[in-house]
């Protein structure tokens, strides 16, 4: 019988040694796909480059900061689906309201655009409190349409030069 002891200890003892070695490689594992996680970009997700007539909200800020212009995006500016038939995303630009709306496809924003009064875009009241005051100006490039809402020359310019040049 001394001999079956022996053997069921060598058999345990091989058996925590191979759950030792996994615990030990799968733990180097782990480590490696944090650090790999971790470095080069610091755990922040790339911005997504625009397909044509695919531009998204950041695709839209980035091309509005490359003219120089400082965006914000202050809670409360946000009109629903209505005038332009798809919601426009508040933001402010050099202090200036602007509203950003996203179409399907280029063709539709172009359509949109064509026949939407700026005027009659914004509702009379945000978020419960009442629209921003001013001249509104309405630009369009690829699938996007925006409205700023008293903003300067200059700034309405940058504008209109991100937006034409968007993909």
């Amino acid at each position: 019988m001394r001999a079956d002891a022996v053997a069921v200890r060598s058999q345990r003892n091989l058996l925590s040694n191979v759950f030792a070695v996994l615990a030990v490689a799968l733990g180097l594992v782990a480590l490696v796909l944090f650090a790999r996680e971790y470095t080069g970009s610091g755990g922040i997700a790339p911005i997504p480059t625009a397909a044509p007539g695919g531009n998204q909200i950041v695709n839209v800020t980035r091309a509005l900061e490359a003219q120089g212009l400082t965006v914000q995006q202050p809670p409360g500016l946000f009109i629903p689906r209505g005038k332009l038939d798809v919601p426009g995303q508040g933001a402010e630009v050099d202090g200036a309201p602007i509203f950003i709306f996203l179409f399907p496809d280029a063709a539709a924003a172009k359509d949109a655009a064509a026949v939407a009064d700026p005027d009659a875009i914004v509702p009379a009241t945000l978020a419960g409190t009442p629209a921003p005051p001013g001249e509104r100006h309405l630009a369009q490039g690829s699938n996007v349409v925006v409205l700023l809402v008293d903003g300067s020359p200059d700034v309405w310019q940058k504008v209109q030069t991100a937006i034409a040049g968007l993909p």
